[in-house]
């Protein structure tokens, strides 16, 4: 088993961490026919709003909007992901193994989180380790969107690329042109209602203050006037790109 299962793995601590951070590059890489996938590594069961399968069911319709090709959630604990924990890891060991990315990258984005903060350091452990024949991980607890999957994974896999979403402050890797998707990133956000819509029956929290949305608006036209389009989400990745000719691409 050596093709890669898919051209690009984000991987979340939770249901919204994706589209918040990158839906408009999600959808951009599916409408040009990239197999992309989403991994939430747990079900959010200590959200202020919602219960894991409102949460799941939400994940679901963003996931529609954005293409994916799709998208798994693990069953590791929410707000207690360590890096260094064995069970964790190799649970992510085994997802890698499992989709065979050619890109994992992380969308930490809040960083007062624990999990935002350890998940970036738990990524690049997993991918490493994912390298290794003798480790062989059991298959974790998971759901699947669209469907069922088979629970066959490669003996190892690596990556070509680990990386993260860029933190505001911090110089790119590269910055993604997603002026044609940022609408539909706004779409598949607004299926989290639990979390985005602020309502008299759930709490108040930061993220369903009305200016939460309008600050992920500004960093995208902040990222976007960095690259001189409308509309940008931009990347820091471990690897560099190694080329034998000019990119097609305009050079910002």
């Amino acid at each position: 088993m050596n093709e890669s299962g898919c051209d690009l793995l984000c991987l979340c601590p939770h249901s919204d961490d994706a589209e918040i951070a990158l839906g408009g590059t999600l959808r951009l890489l599916a409408d040009r026919g990239r197999r992309v996938w989403v991994a939430d590594l747990t079900r959010g069961e200590l959200a202020s709003n919602a219960d894991p399968a409102e949460r799941w069911r939400e994940a679901a319709a963003a996931s529609a909007v954005l293409g994916l090709a799709g998208r798994v959630q693990l069953a590791l604990p929410d707000g207690f992901l360590e890096p260094a924990d064995r069970t964790q890891i190799a649970a992510v060991v085994w997802l890698i193994r499992q989709l065979r990315p050619r890109w994992l990258v992380t969308a930490p984005e809040a960083r007062r989180h624990p999990d935002h903060l350890a998940t970036p350091a738990l990524a690049r452990r997993a991918a490493f380790l994912a390298r290794l024949r003798a480790l062989t991980p059991a298959v974790p607890e998971a759901r699947w969107w669209p469907g069922p999957r088979s629970s066959e994974a490669a003996a190892t896999w690596r990556v070509e690329t680990v990386g993260e979403t860029c933190p505001e402050g911090t110089e790119p890797s590269l910055i993604v042109d997603v002026s044609a998707t940022w609408e539909a990133k706004r779409e598949a956000l607004a299926c989290y209602a639990s979390q985005f819509q602020r309502d008299p029956l759930r709490q108040p929290t930061d993220i369903n203050d009305p200016d939460f949305l309008a600050r992920i608006d500004a960093r995208g036209r902040a990222w976007g006037r960095r690259a001189g389009v409308a509309w940008g989400e931009a990347l820091r990745l471990d690897g560099v790109p190694v080329v034998a000719d000019l990119p097609p691409e305009r050079w910002a």
